[in-house]
Order: C-alpha cells, then structure tokens, then sequence
C-alpha cells in the first residue's frame, strides 16, 4: 500500500484531503494490546495536514494531524524495544488473505500480521513547536 487512503474507506479521512496521503513516516503516540480478540491499535501522528478543514476546526490553530490503525487477527507479532515516541518508517503490504505491517527506527521494530486493519478517524491539535 502506498497511500493511506488504500487502508479502506475512511468517509472523514477523504473529505479533510483534497489529495492522497502517502504512508510513509509517523511519529509514534500509542499502542494499544487486547489479546481477548486478538487485536492491536497504534496512534500517531503524521506529517502532513488537512487541506479542507471542517468549520469547527478552522482558525484554532491546529497544527498536527493524528491517525491511527487497529489491526484485528493479529499474529506474528514482533516488538522489539518499547515504541519510543521519535519517527518511525512505516510500510503496510497487502499479502494474501492478510496484511503486512511493519513501524520501525534505529531503536525499535514493530512487526505484525493482521487479517483486517481500519483507519480511525482523524484528528487534529495544536502541538507545541519544540
């Protein structure tokens, strides 16, 4: 997959950019375990930012643009060091009956498979510049 768009039909994502968005480098928020399903969210931040904000969120100053994934039949999963919060290189493949997920940097790796991934809708915020 080469754009988040591909992910799947996120109606919100589609309307706030006018373009496709490559996946590519994410900043690292969160990460969420629920082995009952077995099922895995990742939260993070991306470079770029809305082209067609909402009404509600013009003029606030907003800066930032938060995404997430949850991944669902998971298996394989590889983690190696706890996600720091730097930047992360992000690829997601489509291979066979499931997905091919892979975040990593100098200093940690996150692997997995999973046979279904959303997008979750985004967000934006005012990040503090430093």
């Amino acid at each position: 997959m080469k754009f988040w768009n591909e992910v799947d039909k996120n109606i919100f994502f589609e309307k706030i950019f006018s373009n496709p968005i490559e996946i590519s480098n994410i900043a690292q928020i969160s990460l969420q375990i629920d082995n009952d399903r077995p099922a895995l969210g990742i939260g993070f931040d991306i470079p770029e930012f809305p082209d067609t904000l909402p009404e509600k969120w013009k003029n606030k100053g907003y800066n930032a643009c938060r995404l997430g994934i949850d991944c669902y039949g998971i298996s394989n999963l590889k983690i190696l060091n706890i996600p720091n919060r730097g930047d992360f290189s992000l690829k997601i493949k489509k291979e066979g009956d499931h997905f091919r997920l892979q975040a990593m940097n100098k200093n940690s790796l996150l692997e997995l498979n999973a046979k279904t991934i959303f997008l979750c809708s985004p967000n934006v915020y005012t990040k503090d510049k430093k």
